[in-house]
């Protein structure tokens, strides 16, 4: 009697603690969606509102669901979402691969390199570029116009792709040696020369290791990159703070520019493609979205996990 009685307590305690599990279960997808949203200046925010159809929230909160949580960079918001199992946001593609956060199949496409280039992934965005006009002097100039040029090089180009740029390589790229008499002030010693680089946040990867080689082939120049948001762009290189102690020589974009950043096309210009995915936690379901689920978790119209189909 006293075995029986064991075994049947074995096994009733074998069916709660399954029915714990099942109920843990369903509780992880009933539970409710926390929202992260990049702030109202970045450029990742401009292209991934705009690219689900709710342009309106690119630099207004009000449209947002109560409770959404706004980070100030990429790697905040990775972090964020690494740390929330219920949590979704928004990264650059570009930092998808060492983020360890699951990119969500968007509009039933992978978030991919070969998806973006043949046109079938969506939410993309271009990253930008733009030049001072005007020089503290002549030698940051001229090392920031070989700097871009190096961008379309063979060995440019390798390094933004192998960074996650987006980008088409052509047989008839040229390498650096074969246009660098072009830029004479390659052949200087730059070494006492400092570039200030700012910008967007989303390309710092690419744009750190670009710095870092083009140092090496253009008279060792040193450079201060300090990446603060792609609102931070073109204020510091023309704008209002172009002669303060923040200006910047040379800074990214991760969106287009706006009506009232006006530049000559010679001070702008595309440094390569990037997508926008959407972004849960490892241990989060889903897996795919679609635009207007995800305008309906920023709206509020959908609150919970259960409730993404």
């Amino acid at each position: 009697m006293k075995i029986r009685n064991i075994i049947c307590s074995v096994l009733l305690f074998i069916v709660s603690i399954g029915g714990l599990i099942g109920l843990s279960s369903c509780n992880e997808k009933s539970q409710e969606i926390t929202i992260y949203t990049r702030d109202t200046t970045s450029g990742t925010r401009d292209g991934f509102f705009t690219g689900i159809g709710l342009s309106n929230a690119k630099e207004d909160n009000s449209y947002l669901k109560e409770g959404y949580i706004e980070v100030n960079s990429n790697g905040d918001m990775i972090s964020s979402i690494k740390n929330d199992n219920n949590g979704i946001g928004y990264i650059s593609l570009s930092s998808l691969a060492e983020s360890n956060l699951k990119g969500l199949i968007y509009e039933g496409v992978e978030p991919t390199e070969k998806n973006v280039l043949n046109g079938s992934y969506k939410l993309t965005r271009n990253f930008n570029y733009c030049l001072r006009e005007t020089y503290l002097n002549s030698t940051n100039k001229e090392i920031c116009d070989a700097f871009v040029a190096y961008l379309s090089t063979v060995e440019g180009k390798a390094t933004i792709k192998d960074k996650g740029g987006i980008l088409e390589q052509k047989s008839t790229d040229q390498s650096w040696d074969t246009i660098k008499a072009n830029y004479p002030v390659a052949s200087k010693d730059n070494s006492g020369i400092t570039i200030s680089v700012g910008g967007s946040t989303s390309v710092k990867s690419i744009v750190s290791a670009l710095l870092l080689e083009f140092s090496s082939k253009c008279g060792g120049f040193k450079y201060s990159y300090n990446p603060t948001g792609s609102g931070d762009a073109y204020k510091r290189t023309n704008g209002s703070e172009k002669d303060g102690a923040n200006y910047c020589d040379l800074a990214f974009l991760s969106r287009e520019f706006k009506s009232d950043e006006s530049l000559a096309d010679s001070l702008k210009g595309k440094m390569c493609i990037d997508a926008i995915v959407a972004v849960v936690n490892k241990n989060n379901s889903c897996s795919s979205v679609d635009a207007k689920t995800l305008s309906d978790i920023y709206t509020g119209t959908i609150t919970k996990w259960d409730e993404v189909k």
